[in-house]
């Protein structure tokens, strides 16, 4: 079982390169059992934890940095021989003396790379605190032979269950700082390299959908279907982000998704939409940075808030959504008096660019209003 840890860098790293924690102190980020530990990582990684090997380089109770390594590189690059000898190599390197590890992916693909490690590991004396395989919301420990607490069929877990790791983050306990700009960071700032290529290209993509006349309503129905995968599985997929990303720009789907953000579904909000925020294009930020300030108002997050509305307001200072949520932060207006007042305000406001989208298109359906 991982013992207590602290928080680390967001940035992941090859194994040859981890990443490391600015030199401020970090804030204590206590990860007590493996669910914990696995509801903490997709906080802490940016890449995609499908098919993927994750270690946490750990010396003296702190956590200096990550080993990130997609399947098909360890498998075709690195080669399970070579790739867990690569990662205790990575880690010696960083000074660490631990490592906490979890493979997410198919028992066949992950297993190789994780003995590889074990094995390594062992002979040039790092210590394995925790060795995990993560496939179909269940988790296996390489480590554990107690059939009490790791039996034959795994264990099922909710990272939504965890609380510890996800209420570090949203109120500040992150890498690198005791305040909340490091978390702010952690939640905004852009990916970059290849992946962010791959979501742009996608996005251009979408976009050429989109000026053939791709219907609203479909549009609308495949974010929604994102939002309840998110509720199952962290939605990773560049091809994915980046339409969602488009499709968001069209105000009649964004309206469809902010009249869906309430205290209950908030959290859930802001786990997809900081994500598409760190992903899309400068061009499609206002819609997804808006709805992710709306969603972290409806659970008191302040700052989060205002550092997304500034984010959608740099990218475009005259976004309707983004300039109505931002008075009703500076007025100090209650989060649950939010509905009913951008349902008025929102509407009436950007009735004339959704009006020219209906003169196009009468069979759209009528923009969808939120209860008081």
């Amino acid at each position: 079982m991982p013992g207590d840890q602290h928080g680390t860098s967001p940035e992941p790293a090859d194994p040859s390169h981890p990443s490391q924690p600015p030199n401020s102190p970090a804030s204590p980020l206590r990860l007590r059992t493996p669910a914990d530990l696995l509801a903490a990582l997709p906080y802490l990684v940016s890449q995609p934890l499908d098919d993927a090997v994750v270690a946490l380089v750990v010396a003296e109770g702190h956590v200096l940095g990550i080993l990130y390594g997609g399947l098909d590189h360890l498998d075709h690059v690195l080669t399970p021989e070579r790739s867990g000898g690569a990662a205790v190599s990575a880690a010696l390197a960083a000074d660490g003396s631990a490592l906490l590890v979890a493979g997410f992916g198919q028992p066949e693909r992950v297993t190789p790379h994780i003995h590889s490690l074990l094995q390594a590991a062992r002979v040039r004396g790092v210590q394995v605190l925790e060795a995990l395989r993560v496939t179909g919301g269940r988790y296996w420990s390489y480590l554990c032979q107690d059939p009490g607490c790791c039996p034959d069929e795994g264990v099922r877990f909710d990272p939504d269950i965890s609380p510890v790791p996800a209420e570090a983050v949203l109120r500040g306990l992150v890498p690198g700082d005791q305040g909340p700009s490091a978390r702010i960071r952690f939640l905004l700032d852009p990916v970059r390299g290849k992946l962010r290529e791959v979501v742009a290209e996608a996005a251009t993509a979408a976009e050429a959908e989109a000026s053939e006349g791709d219907g609203a309503e479909r549009r609308t129905l495949e974010v929604l279907d994102a939002l309840r995968e998110e509720g199952r599985r962290r939605v990773t997929d560049s091809q994915t982000l980046g339409r969602l990303g488009v499709h968001l720009t069209e105000l009649r789907v964004r309206d469809a998704v902010w009249t869906r953000i309430t205290p209950e579904t908030a959290r859930l909000h802001v786990r997809l939409w900081s994500r598409l925020v760190r992903h899309v294009p400068e061009r499609h930020l206002p819609a997804p940075a808006a709805l992710l300030a709306v969603a972290a108002w409806q659970h008191d997050d302040h700052d989060l808030a205002r550092a997304a509305l500034d984010l959608a307001l740099t990218a475009d200072p005259g976004y309707a959504m983004a300039v109505l949520m931002s008075r009703a932060l500076r007025w100090g207006l209650p989060a649950e008096r939010w509905r009913g007042f951008l349902a008025q305000r929102l509407d009436h406001q950007s009735e004339e660019e959704a009006g020219a989208e209906d003169e196009a298109d009468p069979s759209r359906p009528a923009r969808p209003q939120i209860p008081l």
